[in-house]
Protein backbone atom coordinates (compact mmCIF):
# COMPACT_ATOMS: atom_id res chain seq x y z
CA UNK A 1 0.00 0.00 0.00
CA UNK A 2 2.88 2.37 0.76
CA UNK A 3 4.45 1.75 -2.69
CA UNK A 4 1.20 2.74 -4.41
CA UNK A 5 1.02 5.95 -2.40
CA UNK A 6 4.66 6.82 -3.23
CA UNK A 7 4.03 6.07 -6.91
CA UNK A 8 1.04 8.41 -6.99
CA UNK A 9 3.12 11.20 -5.40
CA UNK A 10 5.92 10.69 -7.92
CA UNK A 11 3.51 10.63 -10.87
CA UNK A 12 1.67 13.72 -9.63
CA UNK A 13 4.93 15.64 -9.03
CA UNK A 14 6.28 14.61 -12.45
CA UNK A 15 3.04 15.68 -14.17
CA UNK A 16 3.10 19.01 -12.34
CA UNK A 17 6.69 19.77 -13.38
CA UNK A 18 6.03 18.75 -16.99
CA UNK A 19 3.00 21.07 -17.08
CA UNK A 20 5.01 23.96 -15.62
CA UNK A 21 7.79 23.30 -18.15
CA UNK A 22 5.35 23.40 -21.09
CA UNK A 23 3.82 26.67 -19.88
CA UNK A 24 7.26 28.25 -19.43
CA UNK A 25 8.47 27.10 -22.86
CA UNK A 26 5.33 28.36 -24.59
CA UNK A 27 5.74 31.81 -23.00
CA UNK A 28 9.40 31.98 -24.02
CA UNK A 29 8.58 30.89 -27.58
CA UNK A 30 5.78 33.44 -27.87
CA UNK A 31 8.15 36.22 -26.82
CA UNK A 32 10.84 35.09 -29.28
CA UNK A 33 8.33 34.87 -32.13
CA UNK A 34 7.29 38.54 -31.72
CA UNK A 35 9.22 40.34 -34.47
CA UNK A 36 8.68 43.73 -32.81
CA UNK A 37 11.12 42.71 -30.06
CA UNK A 38 13.91 42.02 -32.59
CA UNK A 39 14.70 45.65 -33.56
CA UNK A 40 14.81 44.91 -37.30
CA UNK A 41 13.48 46.54 -40.45
CA UNK A 42 13.37 45.38 -44.04
CA UNK A 43 12.79 46.67 -47.52
CA UNK A 44 11.51 44.70 -50.50
CA UNK A 45 9.80 45.03 -53.86
CA UNK A 46 6.03 44.65 -53.62
CA UNK A 47 6.09 42.42 -56.68
CA UNK A 48 9.59 41.21 -57.48
CA UNK A 49 8.59 39.27 -60.60
CA UNK A 50 7.09 42.04 -62.73
CA UNK A 51 8.42 45.37 -64.04
CA UNK A 52 7.01 47.37 -61.13
CA UNK A 53 9.55 49.18 -58.98
CA UNK A 54 7.17 49.89 -56.08
CA UNK A 55 8.88 48.97 -52.82
CA UNK A 56 7.93 48.66 -49.18
CA UNK A 57 9.65 49.47 -45.92
CA UNK A 58 8.52 47.27 -43.05
CA UNK A 59 9.56 48.57 -39.66
CA UNK A 60 9.99 46.52 -36.49
CA UNK A 61 12.72 48.69 -35.01
CA UNK A 62 13.17 51.71 -32.78
CA UNK A 63 13.90 53.86 -35.84
CA UNK A 64 10.99 55.70 -37.43
CA UNK A 65 12.83 57.82 -40.01
CA UNK A 66 14.20 56.43 -43.26
CA UNK A 67 15.93 58.00 -46.26
CA UNK A 68 15.56 56.30 -49.65
CA UNK A 69 17.38 56.76 -52.95
CA UNK A 70 16.63 55.36 -56.39
CA UNK A 71 19.58 54.88 -58.72
CA UNK A 72 19.54 53.93 -62.37
CA UNK A 73 22.89 52.40 -63.31
CA UNK A 74 24.51 54.17 -60.31
CA UNK A 75 23.01 57.56 -61.25
CA UNK A 76 20.72 59.11 -58.64
CA UNK A 77 17.27 59.72 -60.14
CA UNK A 78 15.10 60.26 -57.05
CA UNK A 79 15.31 60.40 -53.27
CA UNK A 80 13.23 61.24 -50.26
CA UNK A 81 12.48 60.71 -46.61
CA UNK A 82 9.67 58.70 -45.06
CA UNK A 83 8.44 58.02 -41.54
CA UNK A 84 7.44 54.43 -40.81
CA UNK A 85 6.21 53.73 -37.29
CA UNK A 86 6.93 50.56 -35.31
CA UNK A 87 4.92 47.64 -36.71
CA UNK A 88 3.93 49.56 -39.85
CA UNK A 89 4.65 48.85 -43.52
CA UNK A 90 4.69 51.68 -46.05
CA UNK A 91 4.63 51.12 -49.77
CA UNK A 92 6.35 53.73 -51.91
CA UNK A 93 5.32 53.90 -55.57
CA UNK A 94 8.11 54.37 -58.09
CA UNK A 95 7.52 55.68 -61.58
CA UNK A 96 10.56 55.74 -63.85
CA UNK A 97 10.85 55.88 -67.59
CA UNK A 98 13.65 54.30 -69.57
CA UNK A 99 14.36 51.36 -67.29
CA UNK A 100 15.00 48.92 -70.12
CA UNK A 101 18.17 46.85 -69.45
CA UNK A 102 19.27 49.12 -66.61
CA UNK A 103 20.06 48.12 -63.05
CA UNK A 104 17.63 49.99 -60.80
CA UNK A 105 18.89 50.10 -57.21
CA UNK A 106 16.82 51.21 -54.26
CA UNK A 107 18.86 52.12 -51.22
CA UNK A 108 17.18 52.71 -47.84
CA UNK A 109 19.02 54.07 -44.81
CA UNK A 110 17.57 54.24 -41.30
CA UNK A 111 18.21 57.08 -38.86
CA UNK A 112 20.94 54.99 -37.16
CA UNK A 113 22.77 54.65 -40.55
CA UNK A 114 21.79 51.02 -41.11
CA UNK A 115 21.59 50.62 -44.91
CA UNK A 116 19.80 48.06 -47.07
CA UNK A 117 19.74 47.84 -50.86
CA UNK A 118 17.57 46.01 -53.33
CA UNK A 119 17.87 46.03 -57.10
CA UNK A 120 16.08 44.91 -60.21
CA UNK A 121 17.09 44.64 -63.86
CA UNK A 122 14.12 44.88 -66.20
CA UNK A 123 14.49 43.03 -69.50
CA UNK A 124 11.57 42.99 -71.91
Amino acid sequence: MKNISNSKIIITAFSFFVLISFVFLSLVEKKQADINTKNVWMTYFKNPKDASLDFAIENHSKNNNFHWQILSDKTLVNQGDVTVKLGETKTLPVSLSDTQNKKITISVTSSDNNKKEIYKIINN
